[in-house]
């Protein structure tokens, strides 16, 4: 299966797909960081299964930009099993990309049968690919390291060992800390001591805990969380990776639920832990997929003042996502 890294010149189709969705998220704001850079500044989502049309996509693709602007084309295929009026539009959609055009497609864990079906064969034959496989808690200490080596960084075993303990084998934690130790400016070389100054404060934790306040509809704790994490430092790019994890996942399960399952029967599809089925399962109990879009389209607009490419202030525009999570109103699909 082709496996490449991400690179810095822009290629004009990406496939991306694994088992690890902290690193398909990384992968998708590398691109689209990238994209703004060249121009690519309009973008366009979609999410499709076996029995989505099309058509909108294609419509997209024709349709003149505004403002004379590139355009981002993302198509999120969660099962990655497009049905047969999907595999052909897949086909033909690749055909039509112009240098006008970047084409993202975004899968999950792709099963050996999809692997070695036509589209993908062809599709990963003309894009780059990047596959995000699992991190598991044994393979920590080697994805930590690699992960700072790759930033210039160099880390002491003993100081390594702390990383690993204080992270609990959680990718996000440890994601979020090495961000953090970015900022510290370090030279090359990690000790004991910023570990300690990095990692063992806590505030990576307040971020699950708002997340889940957020969830939960407790708009006081929500936000006294929200305004701790701003005075503790955290940046805005930091608190939005893990509100576009947790969005991600409700948003996947609302649309399996619009398409005819259970609350539970989605959960246990995305593998939600359950001590969190509960707080998940009455959120989704009270929204819709349309609401759902709703608010993915306020984490978009959000993502995009964060990187510069749209005006406006980064915190009030994560406290009006917070908001909508917070006091959910139904609507219609």
């Amino acid at each position: 299966m082709p496996n490449h890294n991400e690179g810095k010149i822009l290629q004009q189709m990406y496939l991306i797909h694994g088992a690890e969705d902290l690193l398909i998220l990384e992968a998708q704001d590398d691109i689209r960081s990238n994209a703004y850079a060249e121009g690519f500044t309009e973008r366009s989502r979609f999410y499709f299964d076996a029995r989505s049309n099309w058509d909108g996509v294609f419509a997209e693709l024709k349709s003149p930009s505004l403002f004379a602007e590139k355009k981002i084309i993302e198509i999120n295929l969660p099962s990655g099993r497009p049905g047969k009026s999907g595999s052909a539009a897949l086909l033909e959609l690749m055909e039509m990309i112009t240098d006008e055009h970047l084409l993202i497609l975004i899968c999950g864990k792709l099963e050996k049968a999809v692997v070695n079906t036509k589209w993908f064969k062809t599709f990963s034959s003309k894009a780059q690919v990047i596959e995000c496989k699992k991190v598991y808690p044994s393979q920590m200490s080697g994805w930590i390291s690699k992960r700072l080596r790759d930033k210039g960084l160099y880390i002491d075993k003993d100081a390594l060992d702390i990383f690993v303990a204080l992270t609990e084998g959680n990718l996000f934690s440890a994601m979020q800390s090495i961000d953090r130790l970015m900022l510290m400016e370090i030279d090359q070389h990690v000790s004991l001591n910023d570990i300690n100054d990095c990692v063992a404060d806590g505030a990576h934790f307040d971020l699950f805990q708002l997340t889940d306040a957020a969830i939960s509809s407790n708009s006081t704790r929500t936000f006294n969380i929200f305004r701790r994490l701003q005075k503790e430092g955290m940046q805005p790019f930091e608190v939005m990776r893990v509100i576009n994890w947790e969005i991600k996942n409700l948003f996947n399960m609302s649309l399996d639920i619009s398409c005819g399952n259970s609350v539970k029967q989605s959960m246990d599809r995305a593998k939600i832990w359950k001590s969190k089925q509960q707080l998940i399962g009455n959120f989704l109990n009270r929204v819709n997929h349309g609401y759902m879009e709703s608010i993915l389209g306020q984490a978009c607009s959000t993502d995009k003042v964060i990187k510069g490419a749209a005006a406006g202030d980064s915190w009030d525009e994560i406290g009006r996502l917070l908001y909508m999570i917070t006091n959910p109103q139904r609507k219609s699909v």
